[in-house]
């Protein structure tokens, strides 16, 4: 069977550019609920049009609504999911388990479609997602080829379609597990926000800064000598997934769906890799050997032409994790062309006009009107702007080739910001498509629907609220303290034992211990209880699990039960697949459940779960509604006030990290990181804590209150919290994340 293209689009423009490609469905972003921060979004009436001009070609349509959804913004998402409804989109794509849970439970017409940013990178968490209701899942991006053949058949046992990335740009961490962008900047990557901190450039430090602390601890930032930086690179920019080599094996391997990312993507993008893709699906079933590789060699040079960065196969091929060639440090991860190196930036005046002279050298031809990106390498600005007007041999000119040294006079405030010394390229920037205006057929499309607007809104709007009364679109905009009993317990996770010695200001109620071969030995030999008396004990697992450790897992699992442990904190909700009974347990959820809303909270009790950690993205505003929305009796919920919580969560494991492990941005920001079996893992030095809030936290709705002191060394992380809650003197630098501003 030969898998679906799936093609992105952005603008109008771009999908009417990937059904003539040959695309088989293409995916939108829904208003205001995609996790991608378009220039536009679509209107319902141009959603309308697209979904109807797909059908008569005998396409699909299906709608990203995969952005994580405030408690204050359930309510307009739920009116969203109406309008799709009735526009009979083809699917929808989602991330928000409570957005999840509201779209199986009062709109069965919307096949629903697991996003990517729900971290699914095994079996088990494919398992979950289908009892949740999902016909398809979008794998991480992580897997490798045979890892997505033994998650297809096991996904095609329970009537479930596989969907994998095989274009376009990838990201450092796991989707849905990185917080760098929200926690450094407010601007979560789950919301379509991200600042792309995996971009930038950074030194390495030559100090013991960042190194790991005591024996079994994650990670953590510790305090050694530092010494000035050394050489750096863009050390987590991912070059681009390009797979049209992969696609026959990806179809053998019983994958449904084969996507193309870049919904931000221009138009002539869109046509160039799409039509490439098509042709290599094709090539599939044509019995011409001759002309199966001459159809494979015209999609590698349509993908050629589409302006991207370098790319490869991802971790689809044995040993990729490790290899070389996931990461180009040395390049800067800039889309678009290399045109010109920078050799200087010089501030000029023309009347009343502030103009840059932009002096650079040219390796590639340049015209006058070319959009073009300035990225100063010293202090990683990235600035557009369209050249208007430039000098070449002394000469005003409209076009210079390769070789020649030009002056480019710009008009821009940003470039008169820069100081130098200056280091830099700048790159051609494909625009194509901007200007395009749809069809006419599809102009009276969107024109039909518009007509019939008013009257689908109204529907809608009817419809939405007879599920959701309008009073929950006023959650409490101030803190509002539960009764003086319901006080939170402080809960405790640790990687080792050795870590409660540590002294802290309040009584702990429960102690989560991270399940690692150390800890698990100390269980089955029983000196664990022996050695912990007092606190309750639940077991903390990692939110990633390969598939071909599943059987080990499931294993030492059941040996902890069979030896009377039952109480654990899952990192993926998917993990509930691997009890045999778990009704019979005591299940809590850690914080990379991201949960964000009411909904949320109830829809992954419904699992099972007696706990569940509130999103540790979330501002103040956000969590106070949610705890008021709540139904108290489903389960409990906690919230992490301190602790060191991974910024990335990666797989990849290239050669330039060996050995290295404390490093620091342009900014002076500084960073640990930490390789382990199955990835890296980069940590703040600076520990997230919103202790200053704790008396008020205890009192707010919270069942439980979470430090974490499992990275680092733990004498030196409870001195923190002890002076950190105390609130006396200068306090110690931290971070607080989203919770005083608001997360965007």
């Amino acid at each position: 069977m030969t898998p679906e293209l799936l093609a992105p689009a952005g603008t109008v423009p771009a999908f009417e550019a990937a059904l003539a490609a040959g695309a088989d469905a293409v995916y939108l972003g829904a208003p205001a609920c995609n996790a991608r921060a378009l220039a536009r979004d679509f209107s319902f009436a141009e959603i309308g049009a697209m979904i109807a001009m797909a059908h008569e070609r005998g396409r699909k349509v299906y709608l990203a609504m995969n952005s994580l959804v405030k408690e204050q913004e359930l309510p307009a998402a739920v009116t969203t999911l109406a309008r799709l409804a009735a526009l009979r989109a083809d699917g929808l794509i989602v991330q928000d388990l409570g957005l999840l849970a509201l779209a199986h439970r009062h709109f069965p017409e919307l096949p629903l479609h697991a996003s990517t940013l729900m971290a699914a990178h095994n079996s088990p968490a494919v398992a979950c997602l289908a009892g949740l209701g999902c016909r398809r899942v979008v794998l991480a991006r992580e897997l490798s080829l045979a890892e997505i053949g033994l998650v297809a058949r096991q996904a095609a046992r329970l009537g479930v379609a596989i969907e994998v990335f095989i274009h376009g740009a990838m990201c450092f961490s796991y989707s849905g597990l990185c917080r760098f962008s929200s926690l450094h900047g407010g601007r979560s990557s789950l919301r379509g926000q991200c600042v792309q901190p995996c971009r930038r450039r950074y030194q390495w430090l030559a100090s013991g800064q960042g190194k790991k602390g005591d024996r079994g601890s994650r990670g953590g930032a510790g305090r050694g000598r530092e010494r000035p930086p050394q050489e750096g690179g863009y050390l987590f920019s991912m070059n681009d997934l390009s797979a049209v080599d992969q696609v026959d094996a990806l179809a053998r391997a019983g994958v449904a769906s084969l996507k193309i990312e870049g919904r931000l993507k221009s138009v002539a993008y869109v046509a160039h890799t799409v039509r490439a893709y098509r042709l290599a699906l094709d090539a599939r079933a044509e019995p011409d050997e001759r002309r199966r590789a001459g159809m494979l060699s015209e999609a590698r040079a349509a993908l050629a032409a589409a302006m991207g960065r370098r790319s490869g196969s991802g971790f689809f091929l044995p040993g990729a994790a490790q290899s070389a060639r996931l990461i180009s440090p040395e390049q800067s991860g800039n889309t678009g062309t290399p045109v010109a190196t920078l050799l200087d930036l010089k501030p000029l005046r023309s009347g009343n006009r502030k103009l840059v002279r932009v002096l650079a050298r040219l390796q590639a031809p340049l015209r006058s009107g070319d959009r073009l990106r300035l990225h100063e390498e010293r202090s990683d600005a990235r600035i557009a702007f369209t050249l208007r007007e430039f000098r070449a041999a002394g000469r005003s000119s409209a076009a210079a080739g390769a070789g020649a040294t030009v002056e480019m006079l710009v008009e821009d405030a940003a470039l008169l910001a820069l100081r130098p010394p200056f280091h830099g390229k700048l790159y051609r920037v494909d625009v194509s498509g901007r200007k395009e205006r749809p069809s006419p057929e599809l102009a009276q499309l969107v024109a039909r629907f518009s007509a019939e607007d008013e009257r689908l809104r109204r529907l809608a709007q009817a419809r939405a609220q007879a599920l959701m009364p309008p009073q929950a679109e006023r959650p409490p905009a101030v803190f509002r303290p539960a009764k003086a009993a319901a006080r939170a317990q402080w809960w405790l996770r640790v990687a080792t034992l050795t870590a409660l010695r540590e002294r802290l200001p309040f009584a702990v109620s429960r102690v989560l211990l991270d399940l690692n071969a150390g800890n698990l030995e100390l269980a089955l030999s029983g000196q664990l209880r022996r050695l912990l008396r007092g606190p309750k004990l639940s077991f903390a697992l990692p939110p990633l699990m390969q598939e071909a450790s599943l059987e080990s897992w499931r294993a030492n699992l059941a040996r902890l039960q069979a030896a009377g442990y039952t109480s654990f904190q899952l990192g993926h909700p998917g993990q509930v697949q691997l009890f045999a009974q778990p009704g019979k347990l005591e299940l809590f959820g850690d914080a990379s459940f991201n949960l964000l809303n009411h909904q949320a909270l109830a829809a992954a009790a419904g699992l099972g779960f007696k706990g569940l950690q509130f999103s540790l993205e979330s501002d103040r505003e956000t969590l106070h509604a949610a705890l008021a929305a709540r139904a108290t009796h489903l389960c409990a919920v906690g919230l992490l006030v301190y602790g060191r919580p991974a910024l990335f969560t990666a797989r990849a494991q290239s050669p330039h990290f060996q050995g290295r492990y404390a490093l620091q941005s342009h900014r002076g920001e500084r960073y640990a990181l930490k390789s382990g079996e199955d990835g890296v893992s980069l940590f703040a030095k600076e520990p997230l804590s919103l202790l200053a809030h704790g008396r008020r936290l205890l009192t707010s709705g919270l069942d439980y209150l979470v430090v974490d002191l499992s990275c680092g060394h733990p004498k030196q992380e409870a001195q923190l919290v002890t002076a950190l809650w105390s609130g006396k003197g200068e306090l110690p630098p931290h971070l607080a994340g989203n919770y005083n501003g608001l997360l965007a």
